[in-house]
């Protein structure tokens, strides 16, 4: 692994080879961007740069030293990793990393913290980082990794050098997908990489995960069979089919959001660029004809609020019974 293995980050790299050549690194970073653009691969490449023994002219790690192998096995004892403990990073964590990063590197020039998910530090953690930020010892370097910086501290956010992370487009997404996959039809690689949504990380869980296409293509023949205004009597037994994949019911909800969403776009633009679901295009081009584009937003606004209900564990059930309503427009006519 090397830099140029990261794909679609080359604006972020080139901000951190520039730092490495010209010997202007910062004490604390903050890697940011959606969850699977390469941002953790892209810590350890930087640390193992910044403590290689033996780095190349294009200010890149050799990858063959001592220090590069313990670094890319995770097993150095200048690196540290912390991730959240059951949902959130504690303030005994933070702790134990301001112990330990009042020693010195025990066999490499600095000290690296890396901190994933750093968004899901408790207030009392950030306070307690914050002190450290404030005053870092020469010898060690911070690197934050979130999805979203606004739960992170501003005082903190002033002290870092920011890197953002872009998403990553279908097509360099498909080519790595190609490249990795010798086996891989295109076919397969072009839906994937639209459906992966900007990310490397969610393209290889869809291409690992072989039960994916299966559930998808349930929910969207489910999908498919709802139309705006129609319904029965047994409106709250077609919830059923889903409350009995409640175990899935994150990925089932990314499915569902990617469906409407790619109706909107078809019915404001008619372009297909865009749309994930690129292999369904002729029925979502029927149900842009029939949702209102005021229904197709209000069904996407509670499809955001329900990440937050899920998370204050709102009984999983209402908050489907609500969705299905939204999604036969019951609201719009009763009105």
């Amino acid at each position: 692994m090397s830099f140029k293995d990261i794909v679609g980050q080359e604006r972020a790299i080139k901000i951190l080879k520039k730092s490495l050549k010209e010997n202007k690194i910062s004490s604390s970073y903050i890697f940011v961007g959606s969850e699977g653009t390469g941002k953790k691969l892209t810590a350890i490449e930087f640390t193992k740069t910044v403590n290689c023994l033996n780095p190349n002219k294009s200010s890149e790690a050799c990858g063959d030293c001592q220090s590069c192998n313990e670094i890319s096995k995770q097993c150095s004892p200048d690196l540290k990793i912390i991730e959240p403990i059951k949902s959130s990073i504690k303030i005994e964590q933070i702790r134990e990393m301001r112990k330990e990063i009042g020693l010195k590197p025990f066999k490499n020039k600095k000290k690296m913290y890396i901190i994933d998910k750093a968004e899901k530090m408790t207030l009392e953690a950030s306070n307690c980082l914050l002190k450290t930020i404030e005053e870092p010892p020469y010898y060690a370097i911070i690197i934050l990794i979130c999805s979203r910086i606004d739960p992170i501290l501003p005082t903190i956010v002033s002290r870092c050098q920011i890197v953002n992370f872009g998403l990553i487009s279908s097509y360099k997404t498909k080519e790595f997908l190609l490249n990795k996959n010798n086996n891989l039809e295109k076919e397969k690689a072009e839906i994937i990489s639209k459906l992966a949504q900007g990310s490397i990380g969610n393209a290889l869980k869809l291409l690992s995960d072989k039960e994916y296409f299966i559930r998808r293509e349930e929910v969207l023949n489910y999908l498919s069979a709802i139309s705006p205004g129609k319904y029965g009597d047994d409106i709250f037994a077609k919830v059923e089919k889903m409350v009995s994949e409640v175990d899935r019911i994150e990925g089932i909800l990314e499915m569902i959001r990617l469906w409407y969403r790619d109706i909107l776009i078809i019915k404001n633009t008619g372009n297909q660029k865009y749309i994930a679901n690129c292999d369904k295009l002729e029925i979502l081009g029927k149900k842009s004809q029939i949702y209102s584009q005021k229904m197709l937003i209000d069904i996407l606004d509670y499809l955001e609020q329900v990440e937050e209900y899920l998370m204050k564990n709102v009984n999983k059930r209402l908050i489907l019974e609500r969705l299905y309503i939204k999604m036969v427009g019951v609201e719009y006519c009763l009105k």
